[in-house]
């Protein structure tokens, strides 16, 4: 498998677009983390044999697993769009956040913790079956998902999306391609104003391959042909990226997937991780749950017929002579 990179280029703002958010909330302030640095850190090479421990893992879920997501911040939360349609949040102790929601997903992105009229609140954009970019929001007030309108301009055909973590002036970056130019990565920034959201849109990027995947390091956006499912894992030194592909297991890379190492899940006494998973989520730096190397999800079939997400600790990679 391989991964193609591109640098980030410049956004240029284009028309608000309404979502109608100020129904749900008043003002929202900056999101947590970082907008895209000058210099790439520089990452140590990984070698070969790497084991990682099964720590913990769901109870049995609700069926296969399309695609899951991480958030990060304190109240770090997983979600889980099911195959047959169903999304579930699931808190990092384990336990099941609001209530059932009924909304038929195909794909996920990454979920970001910002602050909304005081409030922590985590957004998790998802891909519906009919092709349309939402936005589903939960936090304080809510009892369970909502549904919110995305400002992108193509929204009827859209096949995959990823995103990257800001500090300042937006609620997170994004990419996604559609079904018709599975070609072509758009991208932008999602911002907050007077209560709606907003698109800033970056240049088009192009690639020579169908695409499949797509993922934002700390500084570069990595779209892939082949990898059904990857995620960053940014930690200090480490810039790593991670990646499934159908009927494979876990892999990790550090040259922005030239090159990939196979990774071996060590299961625990009572914590089995799936061979071949169908779904991957990652953070380097995990503020909930307790784990302070941060956390890789797997979610995949355990046992015959039995699903569960898998919580894997990457700490042999992330805090290896981290500064």
């Amino acid at each position: 498998m391989q991964f193609k990179r591109w640098r980030l280029v410049a956004t240029s703002p284009v028309v608000n677009a309404g979502l109608g958010l100020a129904l749900l909330f008043t003002a929202v302030g900056c999101s947590k983390k970082a907008d895209t640095p000058e210099e790439a850190p520089k990452t140590p090479e990984i070698a070969t044999g790497v084991e990682l421990p099964a720590v913990w893992a769901t109870r049995p879920l609700e069926g296969k697993v399309a695609s899951i997501a991480l958030s990060g911040g304190m109240g770090g939360l997983l979600a889980v769009a099911y195959e047959r349609g169903g999304l579930q949040l699931i808190n990092m102790q384990g336990e099941i956040v609001g209530e059932p929601a009924n909304f038929r997903l195909t794909s996920l992105g990454g979920g970001h913790n910002v602050t909304i009229n005081g409030s922590s609140v985590t957004i998790f954009p998802g891909i519906t079956r009919e092709g349309e970019l939402k936005a589903y929001i939960y936090g304080d007030g809510l009892l369970a998902p909502a549904q919110v309108d995305m400002p992108i301009p193509d929204n009827h055909s859209i096949a995959g999306v990823c995103t990257g973590e800001m500090r300042t002036g937006g609620l997170m970056r994004l990419a996604y391609w559609t079904s018709t130019n599975d070609r072509v990565l758009q991208t932008g920034i999602i911002k907050e104003e007077n209560g709606e959201f907003t698109w800033d849109s970056g240049e088009s990027t192009f690639t020579d391959f169908p695409i499949k995947s797509c993922v934002y390091t700390s500084d570069t956006l990595v779209a892939s042909p082949r990898a059904i499912s990857a995620a960053s894992l940014n930690r200090g030194d480490l810039d790593a990226l991670l990646s499934i592909e159908e009927g494979s297991g876990l892999r990790v890379s550090t040259d922005l997937g030239m090159t990939n190492t196979d990774v071996d899940i060590r299961d625990g006494i009572t914590v089995v991780a799936p061979d071949k998973p169908d779904a991957l989520a990652a953070k380097g730096v995990m503020m909930a749950g307790g784990y302070p190397g941060g956390v890789i999800v797997l979610a995949g079939e355990t046992e015959p017929g039995e699903y569960q997400a898998v919580f894997i600790d990457p700490s042999q990679l992330t805090l290896a002579g981290s500064r």
